[in-house]
């Protein structure tokens, strides 16, 4: 059902999405990337591609970190923990047997994460590639919302994940980012230094439906619960295009009935959701909070860079340096509040505007 609020598995629940789908499945890349805005559908575009494949996976959901302000090996070891023992596959806790750090209780499987005995990323992600070899199969390593794995500290996976590009035939590693800036920031695969650096990767993005795809995905959706529906243009006038927030709605107007009530319902629901985001971006930025916010207020109806400025000026009372003003644009495009369109800052999604 498209008005599922779960992240969808099965084809016919995905709506639209076929070339994406088809890329995604086609992918014969070893590193596979798929970006958008949160609630654009990258989890169920993940999900609904694995199952088609038909491939062993494993899903760590790196969302559990958006809270922390550092992650350490052990969050990163019991993440994969969890996500391994959901793979029922025969032979596989055979195949990680006798690695070190890795400890085997019936069908159970644990990872230890201290000291100099502690398991090895790479060793497992080895001992898993062989055992998909040996089945004629591919294991998908998922890591959803990867770029929470820049607060990663004591460990840098990204060298592990350079192994596994390189040398396994076995493992397809497959990262999702709804801060597109911030996981290229955590990637580097632009800069020399970083291990992944010139490594090809397929990127597919996601992007907000149209009008026309916005209208059709509820049309579409209440038809599926016997209810025709012909507001769909005012729906998208006021939410945009994100698939998340128009399936929210479908929900809301199916318990309703009531149009006003249940666009409030969303729209509260979403500027609190954002406001909740955006309270995790300022994790370890607090005292630069009044100057966030103040661009954000700039820009909710897009700003050039020059009037964001002067609003920050405006609020201070005194000059600010370019590259202050420059830092705090970035940072907030590489969490998605803000993108470029032309000379101008906006906000990617009405509802962001809407949150400040």
């Amino acid at each position: 059902m498209y008005f599922d609020p779960r992240p969808k598995e099965r084809r016919e629940d995905l709506y639209d999405r076929e070339e994406e789908l088809r890329r995604f499945v086609e992918s014969k890349s070893p590193l596979v990337v798929v970006t958008g805005l949160r609630r654009t559908g990258k989890s169920s575009l993940i999900l609904v591609g694995v199952k088609s494949l038909g491939m062993p996976y494993i899903y760590i959901d790196a969302r559990a970190f958006e809270e922390k302000p550092y992650i350490s090996y052990a969050d990163l070891l019991k993440a994969l923990e969890e996500a391994v023992n959901k793979i029922r596959g025969k032979g596989l806790r055979e195949a990680l047997r006798g690695l070190e750090g890795v400890e085997v209780y019936g069908v159970s499987i644990k990872f230890r994460w201290g000291g100099e005995g502690r398991a090895k990323l790479p060793e497992i992600l080895s001992a898993l590639s062989s055992w998909a070899e040996d089945r004629g199969e591919e294991a998908i390593v998922v890591i959803d919302e990867a770029q929470e794995l820049i607060k990663l500290r004591g460990y840098n996976v990204l060298p592990a994940l350079a192994y596994a590009y390189d040398n396994l035939r076995g493992v397809r590693i497959v990262l999702s980012g709804s801060k597109a800036g911030l996981l290229a920031r955590f990637l580097r695969t632009e800069d020399p230094s970083s291990p992944l650096y010139g490594r090809y990767a397929d990127r597919i993005e996601l992007g907000p439906f149209d009008k026309a795809k916005a209208v059709g995905f509820l049309r579409e959706g209440f038809r599926q619960y016997g209810v025709e529906f012909d507001k769909g243009e005012d729906v998208y006038e006021e939410l945009g295009g994100i698939p998340g927030w128009l399936a929210a709605f479908g929900n809301a107007y199916l318990r309703t009935r009531d149009l006003g009530k249940a666009l409030g319902d969303v729209v509260g629901a979403a500027v609190g959701l954002i406001r909740k985001e955006f309270e995790n971006f300022l994790i370890g930025r607090e005292v630069a909070k009044r100057r966030y916010e103040a661009v954000m207020r700039a820009a909710k109806r897009c700003a050039t860079w020059s009037e964001v400025k002067r609003a920050l000026e405006a609020q201070e009372g005194r000059s600010i340096n370019d590259a202050e003003v420059a830092k705090l644009i970035r940072n907030l495009a590489d969490w998605a509040f803000l993108e470029k369109r032309g000379e101008a800052y906006c906000p990617p999604d009405p509802l962001i505007a809407r949150a400040f």
